[in-house]
């Protein structure tokens, strides 16, 4: 039984679309340090190069998300979004976004968001994308988002 609930952090992995990010402790318990789920990028229209992508993380232990890439496009950046003057505006977050261990991060619209620009095929939905998301301490994960719109679970958990 012990066997089996250790795997279930895998399972949880694989339907999300992550690649094994997981090591084994001294005692030989499984820990995944970065756990994401909900990954979804928005569809592009023919002619549009720029689209937003969502998902939502959970740290085993303090970090920092520094940075994104994709193949799928020339330029991805973790971007937040603020109001000012009446108006939404989006700007790259310097530095990186914080994860506290056991907090859940959700980038989500109208908040912290992955923003792939010269996006160099459509993204058609049901499409999937690679994200690969480059941690302070944490190995980089690779994820597969799916192309979609984003649902209530990419709403969760507060962005930091």
């Amino acid at each position: 039984m012990k066997r089996i609930l250790a795997l279930l952090p895998l399972l949880a992995l694989a339907a999300c679309g992550n690649s094994d990010n997981t090591t084994v402790d001294a005692e030989g318990n499984t820990i995944t340090p970065i756990v994401v789920a909900d990954a979804v990028c928005r569809p592009t229209p023919t002619g549009r190069q720029v689209t937003a992508c969502y998902l939502n993380l959970v740290a085993a232990s303090d970090d920092r998300l520094v940075s994104i890439d994709s193949p799928a496009a020339a330029l991805a950046q973790i971007h937040q979004t603020s109001m000012e003057g009446g108006m939404g505006m989006m700007r790259p977050i310097e530095g990186g976004v914080p994860l506290a261990a056991g907090e859940p991060v959700a980038f989500s619209p109208g908040a912290n968001h992955i923003m792939l620009s010269g996006v160099r095929e459509p993204l058609a939905t049901g499409d999937t994308v690679e994200l690969t998301l480059t941690f302070e301490h944490a190995p980089k994960l690779v994820v597969a988002a799916t192309v979609g719109q984003p649902t209530e679970a990419n709403a969760g958990a507060p962005a930091a």
